[in-house]
């Protein structure tokens, strides 16, 4: 045996780098169709406004948790508007917090049940972290949400058809505070302000899915984030505002999703 490696190493070399490379290719094609936040070949995904009159709209996932209530009030001191993705068992633990959400006129959005990486999740649970959760914020807020961001914004088939199923649109984003890292608040602000333009839907963070650490430095990035914007020239919009097709289109899937719709339906 080991004379046959010997001897044959320099074919084995090249056989093993061939798999590696096909291996590298397969694996950055998943990752463009489930990860890449414009990716389109999957289903319908709105990633940016088409507004023309210098719009921002600012989005917050993995709510609601208690810093979601130092945001509410900077929103309302300032007079705008944000979009909630809240996860089903965070209502469930502060079902009060997604009502006053609701109440002041921010709009929410389906961010699944646990926080799944869909693309790892089968059909069945995937339908049942959107569905379940639709059922709790309905419960808890009166009003069933046409949003749906999926976790780390991971799509996949399935999760389109499940989507598609309970009429959510899909929403991404186009910049980001990374506030889910361990930065400043100046790092978070600096992060959107950068790359932020007319049209841009930022993600920022009101809660941590893991539970582990709180959004505070979120809380102190906001106003610095609403400056920096006024001084851009840019204001922020609602987000139904900025891209009027959510709720007008039908949420998109394409045939992957429809087939995976189909079978479940069998």
């Amino acid at each position: 045996m080991i004379e046959f490696f010997k001897q044959n190493f320099a074919l084995l070399t090249l056989i093993g780098a061939t798999l590696a490379v096909c291996s590298g290719v397969v694996w950055a094609i998943v990752y463009y169709l489930t990860y890449a936040v414009r990716s389109q070949v999957l289903g319908k995904t709105i990633w940016s406004g088409n507004a023309r009159n210098n719009s921002v709209a600012l989005t917050f996932d993995d709510g609601p948790a208690p810093d979601t209530l130092e945001i509410l009030d900077i929103l309302r001191e300032e007079n705008m508007k944000a979009t909630f993705f809240l996860i089903g068992k965070q209502v469930e633990k502060y079902p009060e917090i997604a009502k006053r959400i609701t109440d002041e006129n921010h709009q929410i959005g389906n961010h699944s049940y646990s926080h799944p990486i869909f693309l790892f999740c089968g059909a069945d649970k995937t339908s049942r972290e959107l569905e379940k959760t639709q059922e709790i914020i309905k419960e808890a807020t009166g009003i069933t949400p046409k949003l749906a961001r999926p976790p780390c914004g991971v799509r996949s088939p399935a999760y389109f058809a499940a989507a598609e199923e309970l009429g959510l649109q899909t929403v991404q984003w186009s910049d980001a505070g990374f506030d889910w890292k361990k930065i400043s608040a100046k790092r978070i602000a600096r992060n959107v302000l950068e790359t932020v333009q007319n049209n841009s839907i930022v993600l920022l963070h009101d809660g941590d899915s893991s539970g582990k650490s709180n959004r505070q430095a979120t809380v102190k990035a906001l106003p610095l984030i609403l400056r920096g914007l006024k001084e851009k020239g840019l204001h922020v919009a609602p987000l139904d505002r900025m891209c009027p097709e959510i709720y007008e289109s039908k949420p998109g899937s394409n045939f992957i999703a429809q087939s995976i719709k189909g079978e479940k339906q069998r």
